[in-house]
C-alpha cells in the first residue's frame, strides 16, 4: 500500500515538470552524497521513489574521522533497517561523562539507565567512511560522483548547473550539500556561515585503548578548549580538540603540530596522554568552527534543503549528524505521502524546523560555554554543571530522544515510548 501511495505522489510531482529526456530529468535529484543525502536517498527508495544523487567528490575514499551517532540517529536507522549493521561496524558505548581538566567528573551518564532501557538504543561511535559505505550499499541506484554543483537557476522548475558543464532539471531538488551549500543560494541567497572564532582538530588515533575508554566516550572542558572522543573499534579512537586560535600555521610540519598539541593539552587527564602518544599528526584534520544563523524557510518552490545546508550546527551537542538523518527520513516520507511538493515541504518543515533550530541554538550555547577563556568563568561554569542533579540530566536526555522526528503512521515499541513522552 505504501509503495502505491509513494508512486502516485511522485507521479503527480513529476507530471508538472517540463517534458524532456527521462535520464536527464529525474523526479527527485539530491545534491550532496554525504550522510544526509544518502540517508534521504535510502529513505526514498524504501518508499518506492528512485532519486538520483549527485556528489561533488570524484570518488568515495577513506576521508574524515569518526562520528558519534546518538540514540535519535539510531532510531532513524532502525526505521530504515540499518541499525544492526551500523552497530556492528562501530562501537556501542556504555556511557561517558563530562570532566574538568583535573579529571574530576562534572556529570556522568549511563546509557543503559535511560536510552537503551526506554528506547532500545544507546550511542554508537563509527568511522564516517564505514557509515557512508553502509548507506551506499543500500542504494539501488549509483551515486553520480564528480558532480559539483555550480549554481541553481530558478526554483520552478529548478535547473542545476554542475562545474563540469552539465545540467539537470528535476521535479524536486534536495540540497544536502553542506554548510557552504550552492543549492541554498536558491532558497536563502546571501546567507553565510557564522564563526565561533575557534579551530577544531580531529583525527582517528590507532592505539591500545586503556580501560574504561574501550567502551566509553569522554569530554573535557578546559579553559578555551573542549576535547573528547569515542572508540570506533577495538584499536581506534575518534578524537577531537578545539583551540581559541589555530595552534600552528596551515603549512606547518606535522611535528610542529604534535608539539603544539602537547603544549596545549599539558596536564589533561587520560585518555588524552595516551591519544597524543598514539597520534600520527599527519592524519589530523583542522577545520574552523562554524554554524548557520536560522533560515526563515527551508524551501522555495521545488527546491528544499536538508542537513547542514539548512541548519549547520556546532559539534558541542553531538547532534549534527543525528539531525541530518532525521531530516532525511522525514523529507522522504513527506515527498512520498503528499500530492504536491508544496504540501510535502510544508509538512517537512513543520515537523523538522522547530526541533533542528532548537538543537542548533543549544549547540551554539554549549560552544560558547565549552570554549570560554575566562579562568573565573570556567570555574563558575564547571561548578554550575556539577550542581545539576542527575535526575534533571536524565530527564533532559529522555526528552531529547522522545522528540525524535519519525513518521507517525508506523508504530512500534520504540514509537510508543516516543509518543508517550512528547518533545
Amino acid at each position: 500500500m505504501e509503495t502505491n501511495q509513494s508512486s502516485t505522489a511522485v507521479d503527480q510531482l513529476s507530471s508538472r515538470r517540463p517534458a524532456g529526456p527521462p535520464d536527464d530529468r529525474p523526479p527527485v535529484a539530491i545534491v550532496g552524497g554525504g550522510i544526509c543525502g544518502l540517508t534521504t536517498a535510502v529513505a526514498l527508495e524504501r518508499r518506492g521513489v528512485s532519486p538520483t544523487v549527485y556528489e561533488a567528490a570524484s570518488e568515495y575514499g577513506p576521508v574524515g574521522a569518526g562520528i558519534l551517532l546518538q540514540t535519535n540517529a539510531m532510531l532513524v536507522f532502525d526505521r530504515l533497517g540499518l541499525a544492526a549493521r551500523i552497530r556492528d561496524a562501530g562501537t556501542p558505548l556504555d556511557g561517558g561523562g563530562l570532566r574538568a581538566t583535573d579529571g574530576e567528573f562534572l556529570t556522568r551518564f549511563d546509557l543503559d539507565a535511560v536510552e537503551r532501557r526506554d528506547f532500545g538504543y544507546g550511542f554508537v561511535a563509527v568511522r564516517r567512511a564505514d557509515l557512508l559505505r553502509i548507506l551506499r550499499d543500500e542504494l539501488g541506484t549509483d551515486v553520480r560522483t564528480g558532480k559539483e554543483c555550480a549554481d541553481v537557476v530558478g526554483t520552478d522548475p529548478p535547473v542545476v548547473r554542475f562545474e563540469d558543464g552539465t545540467t539537470v532539471q528535476p521535479a524536486v531538488l534536495v540540497g544536502a550539500d553542506g554548510i557552504r551549500s550552492a543549492v541554498r543560494e536558491a532558497v536563502a541567497p546571501g546567507l553565510t556561515p557564522r564563526s565561533l572564532d575557534a579551530a577544531a582538530y580531529r583525527a582517528l588515533v590507532s592505539l591500545d585503548l586503556p580501560d574504561p575508554h574501550r567502551t566509553e566516550g569522554f569530554e573535557v572542558w578546559g579553559r578555551g578548549t573542549y576535547t573528547g572522543g569515542s572508540p570506533v573499534d577495538d584499536d581506534r579512537f575518534y578524537w577531537f580538540v578545539t583551540a581559541p586560535a589555530p595552534l600552528v600555521h596551515d603549512r606547518a610540519s606535522p611535528p610542529a603540530l604534535e608539539t603544539a598539541l602537547r603544549e596545549h593539552l599539558a596536564g589533561y587527564p587520560e585518555p588524552i596522554p595516551a591519544l597524543l602518544d598514539g597520534l600520527d599528526p599527519s592524519d589530523v584534520v583542522r577545520t574552523d568552527l562554524e554554524d548557520l544563523p536560522p533560515l526563515e524557510a527551508w524551501s522555495r518552490d521545488r527546491v528544499v534543503l536538508a542537513g547542514d545546508a539548512a541548519h549547520a550546527m556546532l559539534p558541542f551537542a553531538g547532534q549534527g549528524a543525528a539531525q541530518a538523518v532525521e531530516d532525511g527520513l522525514m523529507l522522504a516520507d513527506a515527498i512520498a505521502t503528499h500530492d504536491t511538493h508544496t504540501a510535502a515541504f510544508a509538512a517537512y518543515e513543520r515537523e523538522r524546523k522547530p526541533r533542528a533550530d532548537r538543537v542548533r541554538t543549544e549547540s551554539h550555547r554549549l560552544g560558547r560555554l565549552g570554549t570560554m577563556q575566562s579562568g573565573l568563568g570556567c570555574r563558575l561554569r564547571n561548578a554550575a554543571v556539577a550542581a545539576v542533579p542527575d535526575a534533571v540530566v536524565r530527564r533532559r536526555r529522555r526528552r531529547q530522544v522522545a522528540g525524535t522526528s519519525l513518521p507517525r503512521r508506523h508504530t512500534g515499541a520504540n514509537d510508543t515510548a516516543l509518543a508517550s513522552r512528547g518533545d
